[in-house]
């Protein structure tokens, strides 16, 4: 059982991506809380639970050692992958809609990816909720027509009849690309809007924590 939860801290909310922008001097919280969602502590057994099934699966050998820096980026990781979990389905309850019944993981996509990150990566290949949401928040997306004229004139086709419809692979893989980067635009605002992390579980691209392992 956790304690109380404790009021959230009165900064500003951020989760410091990238360069440390936003987020460089997380709050101290009580001890178990993973981050603040709306205010309200995501519970910091949650990571504990997640960590230790990784380190109790097939993948274990190739873990960082626990104690050290690399170990408390997975830490970092992990954390938000969790935090991109319930933000998601936060989403969710504020659009009325209801949470999938099934909890199927997908294939990790290496594309994705690129695209959008690892943390993002791995919350979409493991959440049905975040499929669901970022479908929700991307579903409006479409390529403008010029630009697919400019890309069917490249590639040497006929560009679509209807660019709302993608008839041809390119055409359905430029618009999975679109619909990618802004799910992952509304994660980030989102992010900003509704989160706050906590020292020690800063996000793990922070150049201000002292476990970043890429300064610049």
């Amino acid at each position: 059982m956790t304690a109380a939860p404790a009021a959230a801290p009165t900064t500003a909310h951020g989760h410091g991506h990238g360069h440390g922008h936003g987020h460089s001097h997380a709050p101290h919280a009580p001890a178990d809380v993973l981050a603040y969602l709306n205010g309200t502590p995501i519970p910091r057994h949650l990571l504990d639970t997640r960590l230790a099934a990784l380190r109790a699966g097939d993948a274990a050998c190739v873990l960082p050692r626990e104690g050290t820096r690399e170990a408390r980026q997975m830490a970092r990781w992990v954390a938000q992958i969790i935090i991109t979990e319930h933000l998601c389905q936060d989403e969710l309850t504020r659009q009325h809609q209801p949470t999938p019944s099934t909890a199927t993981a997908a294939p990790l996509d290496v594309s994705t990816a690129i695209a959008v990150g690892s943390i993002t990566a791995a919350a979409l290949a493991g959440s049905e909720v975040v499929r669901r949401v970022a479908e929700l928040v991307s579903r409006e997306v479409r390529i403008p027509a010029e630009q697919l004229a400019y890309a069917a004139d490249v590639l040497g086709v006929d560009p679509p009849a209807d660019p709302a419809v993608p008839a041809e692979r390119w055409h359905a893989e430029l618009l999975d690309s679109a619909r990618l980067e802004a799910f992952a635009r509304w994660l980030n605002a989102a992010q900003h809007e509704r989160v706050q992390l906590v020292h020690g579980l800063e996000h793990p691209g922070d150049s201000n924590q002292p476990d970043n392992l890429h300064r610049h």
